[in-house]
């Protein structure tokens, strides 16, 4: 008798608390999807039970795992973002950044500077940050320019075909960009389909990314930079790698193993400069327009906002150094300027020679996953805060390094 496949366990594992605690539905979900749903799962287990030929079997599995996807995810995001839009535009069930994306993106349409105002008298003063703290987003759009630009013409084809836009549009768009790019990367089918559940329904990650954080906007690029770094297309890489940097302040900490491992993979500056030359221009094309229309506004917001170096900074806050020296007593007020540039320094900077010299004994793709992984996790923790998000992230990050295959040779 044939026996039960490990995907088919974890992805009922995974599914099932999922469905249970988010609405597929912008009222209550009927009990028909229930049954889809189930259906599916049930399906996609009996096939582990059935001799039949491998070719058709894993034709079947595959199918049956989109169909998974597409059905929870497509639910999940679609009735959220439909509800969301009947009654108000600061829900239940969304996080602050993509309201505030929304907002820059008129913002910007409208030939204003999304990095030189603030955001009072703007719907995300309605987000419920707390109850007696003024939320500090108001004064800072955090994130770099390309989170907002590429954003802009799925505000505009929201608004034609569905007669608005909510900034999950185009993060679920990069979701499945991400998901197809990983079915084409992982070759071993077993591996594939195992891969596919965890990037999809990862508990760590899945709640965050419906509320519209930003890491799977920004992950999305990186990941497709390392599949044009796995297939030796290093200088398209920098393409995708640079829109990754250009979206997000974490995909940054990736440069000096990025830098490293180009240079151990051909030993020669001159290629290394060559592959990095897209790289550098992309970036540069995007941030260098906002730097010299308001310079003070985007260095505020994007850099000394989130290291405590502007007036109203992102507060000492989740699980790391900060909030341990808070409890110990060293730290009494979250709001004030600490260096957490020197623990970060004294104790990145080893953690940072070790990785590289791990990467340079065998300068694969897997290995620079697994040291910006590792060195983002000591980074975050040393740095003003540590949320329960990128937790999630850093979650997201192993699970890529862990199935990338090995180096063609």
């Amino acid at each position: 008798m044939k026996n039960i496949k490990l995907d088919s366990v974890l992805l009922f594992a995974l599914v099932i608390p999922f469905i249970m605690k988010y609405g597929l539905s912008w009222g209550d979900t009927p009990y028909w999807l229930f049954g889809i749903i189930f259906l599916e799962l049930a399906s996609y287990i009996i096939i582990d039970l059935i001799y039949i030929k491998k070719l058709f079997y894993e034709r079947i599995k595959k199918i049956l795992l989109w169909m998974v996807i597409l059905t929870v995810i497509g639910s999940a995001f679609g009735s959220t973002m439909i509800a969301r839009h009947r009654t108000h535009p600061v829900d239940a069930i969304i996080h602050d950044m993509p309201l505030q994306q929304e907002i820059a993106i008129r913002f910007l349409l409208e030939g204003r500077n999304p990095y030189g105002v603030s955001y009072f008298g703007t719907f995300l003063e309605q987000w419920h940050y707390s109850e007696k703290d003024v939320n500090p987003a108001l004064y800072h759009f955090v994130l770099p320019p390309f989170y907002i630009i590429f954003a802009i013409p799925f505000y505009f084809a929201g608004n034609f075909i569905f007669g608005f836009f909510d900034a999950r549009m185009p993060l679920l768009f990069l979701f499945f960009l991400m998901l197809f790019v990983a079915s084409v990367l992982v070759k071993d089918q077993d591996k594939k389909r195992l891969c596919l559940s965890l990037l999809t329904f990862n508990p760590a990650m899945l709640s965050y990314m419906l509320e519209g954080r930003s890491d799977i906007f920004m992950f999305a690029f990186l990941f497709l930079g390392f599949y044009f770094l796995y297939i030796k297309k290093y200088f398209i890489a920098g393409l995708p790698m640079a829109l990754a940097f250009a979206v997000k302040q974490s995909a940054w900490p990736i440069f000096t193993f990025y830098l490293a491992f180009l240079y151990f993979r051909n030993r020669n500056i001159k290629d290394v400069t060559k592959n990095l030359s897209l790289f550098a221009v992309t970036f540069f094309a995007i941030v260098v327009p906002f730097f010299m229309w308001d310079a003070k506004g985007l260095l505020d917001s994007t850099i000394f906002y989130l290291s405590g170096n502007t007036p109203n900074s992102y507060p000492i806050s989740g699980y790391g150094l900060g909030m341990l020296l808070n409890q110990l007593g060293f730290i009494r007020d979250i709001n004030v300027h600490y260096p957490f540039q020197i623990w970060q320094v004294l104790i990145g900077i080893p953690v940072t020679i070790v990785l590289v010299i791990y990467l340079r004994k065998q300068a694969s793709v897997g290995r620079l996953i697994l040291a910006y992984g590792i060195f983002l996790f000591v980074f975050w923790y040393l740095s003003r805060y540590f949320n329960n998000s990128h937790l999630g992230y850093l979650s997201l990050v192993f699970i890529t390094a862990y199935f990338f295959p090995e180096d063609k040779n």
